[in-house]
């Protein structure tokens, strides 16, 4: 009888898939990278077709790592990063206009027209740009679909039998019926002309979802920061976690009601379990992974991430270089989304080791600002948990732990989104019980300060007031 747990797990800039055993084991895993055009200002976009492509790629090379076949898969879990348009005809899958990846700023004015119209909004999410979409594709409402990412996978996995996404997806689609916590928001339907059956059903987050068209469940569906809470344990209020990825985003388990501690930190759904709705807060660094990427691509000052992590490394601090990795806009605490990055006390002695430092420490940082807020407003732990690309640097997860003053504890399994949704497959499968969520969530590395909190203080302070030029 199958008993292992595919984890689909589609990013902004890679898809990845992941075979899980019942007791949390890897047994193989494979991915691939998502090509991102950038054809103008404020543009971002990918090809449908060729992230499908991409996905059956993944999901063939774990199984094949593993030495396995979907014959023995027992359940699937799709996460995918959030607020993405995809937009597809209905009668046969195929995208009719690229994916509007959800760092795209061409809903600018949209975002600005639904907030004097008091609908909420933000300049990221679909109901920003779905009509920018909708007038790319060029073709009658009544033969199309939409929905994110997660909803465009699960349609085309289950043969076009399912039309569905849940609560934790939706959320920031600018869609969802805030007032009431559930269902699509009628009043903005209206407002922008658009007829429901567009639209994809709401589900819960895990059970009985759909079936591939081989027949294997697809028993969880969630975006992909909060199938990282699932990997973490943290379904607790207060729970809370880190994940570095192309953004940085650190979320926090509000309990459930919705819950808003600030302006740029709205209420968030953080799953929808057995019909019950739960939330979360989180802040977002918009560019972290991206911004270490862009010093080594666009820039050309390392070779690679490592080479600019051991550059890091090489230098007892930034040598008063102080960064704000703002390429897509300043997100959470400030929501200055039109300024973009900065690089301040530049000298002759200023070398590319100081940068590196510079731009680790930046990010740094920039958690610290959300986690100051997020601490002054929840029961959060006092060890920071974390997962994600960049949490494979110890010097980056040391220099974290310097400027949070804080324990950072380190997931044995990198790719904490996959493995979260994975594990969330198991919990609708029936295969995972919530109780066994702690024996899971394992850590591999513990990082504490290793500066004093007066220096830690000191050094955020300088960089605070550094990077409040608004440019």
């Amino acid at each position: 009888m199958p008993e292992l747990l595919l984890a689909l797990d589609a990013g902004t800039t890679g898809a990845r898939a992941m075979l899980v055993d019942p007791a949390g084991r890897v047994l193989g895993m494979d991915k691939c990278g998502i090509e991102t055009r950038y054809p103008g200002a404020g543009l971002v976009e990918q090809d449908g077709a060729a992230v499908w492509d991409t996905c059956r790629a993944v999901i063939a090379g774990a199984l094949a790592a593993a030495g396995r076949s979907m014959a023995d898969v027992a359940a699937i879990g799709v996460t995918t990063q959030r607020a993405s348009v995809v937009l597809w005809d209905r009668a046969i899958g195929e995208p009719v206009c690229p994916i509007l990846i959800w760092s795209d700023l061409r809903g600018m004015n949209v975002y600005k027209d639904l907030r004097a119209a008091g609908f909420a909004s933000w300049p990221q999410v679909p109901s920003a740009k779905l009509p920018a979409a909708i007038a790319l594709a060029g073709r009658p409402l009544e033969s199309l679909r939409w929905g994110t990412l997660d909803s465009w996978l699960v349609f085309r996995l289950s043969g076009g039998a399912a039309h569905v996404t849940d609560s934790s997806c939706a959320w920031l689609s600018g869609y969802m019926d805030y007032d009431r916590g559930a269902g699509w928001n009628a009043g903005l339907l209206a407002y922008q002309s658009l007829p429901e059956t567009l639209f994809p059903r709401l589900t819960d987050s895990w059970g009985a979802i759909a079936e591939t068209t081989d027949g294997v469940p697809i028993c969880a569906i969630m975006a992909d920061q909060q199938a990282g809470m699932v990997a973490h344990d943290a379904l607790r209020r207060g729970a809370w976690k880190a994940t570095y990825g192309t953004s940085a985003v650190l979320m926090a388990n509000a309990g459930g009601a919705p819950f808003s501690p600030d302006a740029s930190m709205p209420a968030q759904a953080l799953a929808t379990i057995a019909g019950e709705a739960h939330y979360c807060i989180e802040g977002m660094v918009i560019s972290a992974g991206s911004f270490v990427d862009w010093l080594c691509g666009p820039i050309g000052l390392f070779d690679t991430p490592a080479a600019l992590e051991s550059a890091a490394r090489s230098v007892p601090d930034a040598g008063g270089v102080q960064v704000r990795p703002s390429l897509q806009g300043l997100g959470t605490p400030h929501g200055r989304f039109n300024d973009r990055g900065l690089i301040s006390g530049l000298s002759f002695s200023t070398s590319p080791a100081h940068l590196a430092r510079g731009a680790l420490t930046g990010i740094a940082c920039r958690i610290r600002e959300i986690a100051d807020l997020i601490a002054a407003s929840l029961p959060v732990p006092d060890a920071l948990p974390v997962d994600g690309g960049m949490a494979a640097s110890d010097i980056f997860l040391q220099i974290q732990a310097d400027m949070l003053q804080r324990p950072v504890r380190r997931h044995a399994v990198r790719e904490g989104t996959a493995y979260g949704a994975a594990i969330a497959a198991g919990l609708g499968a029936g295969l995972i019980a919530e109780s066994d969520l702690p024996a899971l969530a394992r850590y591999d590395a513990d990082f504490t300060p290793a500066i004093s909190r007066d220096a830690a203080d000191h050094a955020f302070a300088r960089w605070s007031a550094a990077i409040t030029v608004q440019a």
